[in-house]
């Protein structure tokens, strides 16, 4: 209707939604949640954005508050190629202290195996996929673990590779993109700068939002403010 009044309408497209995944060892993570993570975009093996928070495994990929707000990106950047998010176990510690503390840990625990004693250090349910990624054998007692595994490891816990496959379809999107352009909305009273009396609202306008219950905000702020006009 707002196109047919003159207004211009920026192309609809769905917004904050969960990231398929080419990795076969993601999906059999399903279900697992992982709370204060980093994940941050690269092309072309440049690094583009990072996203803090957590991060849900399911049976195509990955979701969660912090995919969802970085999906837009992820789209666009895919767009014009192949994306790859890094996924950052340890934010806040460096490769250094996190050699040590591995170091150490298979030095306390030296006569059992590794796969018995990572969890300590990361979440078990990550414990077979880290292993076979670095190349080490579930058995492998941690004495025989070599400083080659354990730089492997290290790198790992700060930069675990996830192909992107694609952005999920439209049907599994929490809000959708695009809407009446801006410029052309009185803000004060959400009134039309093209139409008098015509009030523009909630998702009828082009706002990106990031999960969380901003969606709602939008529609009950901009829904009292027309309110108070019309």
């Amino acid at each position: 209707m707002a196109k047919k009044l003159g207004h211009n309408i920026i192309d609809n497209d769905f917004s904050l939604v969960p990231i398929a995944i080419k990795d076969a060892w993601v999906k059999k993570l399903a279900g697992v949640t992982l709370s204060d993570i980093k994940l941050t975009t690269f092309q072309n093996r440049h690094k583009q954005e990072a996203y803090k928070g957590k991060l849900l495994f399911t049976h195509v990929g990955i979701s969660g508050p912090t995919v969802l707000h970085m999906s837009k990106e992820v789209g666009e950047l895919l767009k014009y190629g192949e994306v790859t998010i890094a996924l950052d176990l340890f934010p806040g510690v460096d490769h250094t202290i996190l050699k040590s503390q591995l170091q150490a840990l298979l030095i306390a625990e030296i006569n059992k195996k590794i796969k018995n004693v990572l969890g300590k250090l990361v979440p078990s349910s990550l414990v077979p996929v880290l292993l076979r990624l670095a190349a080490i054998e579930n058995e492998t007692p941690n004495h025989s673990v070599r400083s080659e595994s354990r730089k492997k490891l290290v790198i790992l816990f700060k930069h675990t590779p996830l192909s992107v496959e694609k952005l999920l379809g439209a049907d599994k999107a929490i809000v959708s993109s695009g809407g009446v352009n801006l410029k052309e909305v009185n803000f004060k009273t959400m009134e039309s700068r093209l139409v008098p009396r015509l009030y523009l609202v909630g998702d009828m306008l082009n706002i990106d939002r990031p999960s969380g219950g901003y969606s709602l905000q939008l529609c009950w702020t901009t829904g009292f403010v027309a309110g108070e006009h019309c």
